[in-house]
């Protein structure tokens, strides 16, 4: 009877211990990296691989643009175009929808005041169009545009930047998720380059912020997420 009640304790212990283990590597599912670049990487992985259509609110600002608002519109004083028109086209904001079936895949539709596009990727073609009534057309493309970040792995833009020190930072919500946010500096000293990334648990890219010092500066970051993608957002646009 005495080697039977110590038996099972014993067995008792040794489940205990067992789920003491599992809780504390954070229950078997991807526990968090203590190396802010080894779970970037984690993360940019999961992105390549997911299937998800969100909508971004943007900005955006080109080499020669404006610092700021303010010193925008005083480039309108004397000019035809009214306080209204000049605040939609100095704000540098717009809206994107990104169609993302995994990284083969996607298709981006940018809205902002200086017009509209769309790009479509896939196995077969990568085209650009453009919408501004009788000017608009579609072309041939070799690489993604101001927001190629989007949709490329940081491991890639790490590359780009020829760094690969990453720093973690403090968690955020975006579009009601909870967000791990990330950055890198590089490029040279007379174009500093600042990515920075924001992924929900499920690899989802919620926020990028992609600048160089004195030149381009977008940004990206999530208003609505929906699972899955329709055919039809993969059809290449006809103008």
């Amino acid at each position: 009877m005495m080697q039977t009640m110590r038996a099972t304790v014993l067995v008792a212990l040794i489940g205990l211990s067992l789920v003491v283990s599992t809780c504390t590597n954070g229950g078997g599912s991807d526990p968090p990296s203590q190396d802010p670049h080894a779970r970037l990487d984690a993360l940019g992985e999961r992105w390549m691989t997911t299937v998800a259509t969100i909508t971004y609110r943007t900005t955006r600002r080109d080499p020669g643009d404006a610092t700021s608002p303010h010193q925008c519109l005083r480039q309108f004083v004397g000019d035809t175009v009214d306080r209204q028109t000049g605040l939609m086209l100095c704000s540098g904001t717009g809206e994107m929808r990104l169609a993302w079936e995994r990284s083969n895949r996607w298709r981006m539709d940018e809205e902002s005041a200086d017009g509209s596009s769309t790009s479509v990727f896939g196995p077969n073609e990568y085209v650009r169009c453009r919408f501004d009534g009788a000017a608009s057309a579609c072309v041939a493309v070799e690489k993604p545009g101001p927001f190629a970040a989007l949709v490329e792995a940081p491991a890639q833009t790490l590359v780009e930047l020829e760094t690969a020190a990453v720093t973690g930072e403090g968690p955020r919500t975006i579009a009601g998720m909870r967000a791990e946010c990330f950055h890198a500096t590089g490029g040279s000293a007379e174009a500093v380059r600042r990515v920075g990334w924001c992924f929900s648990r499920g690899g989802l890219l919620l926020s990028l912020f992609d600048g160089i010092q004195d030149g381009r500066v977008t940004s990206a970051e999530a208003t609505n997420v929906s699972p899955g993608v329709s055919a039809s957002d993969l059809v290449t646009p006809t103008t």
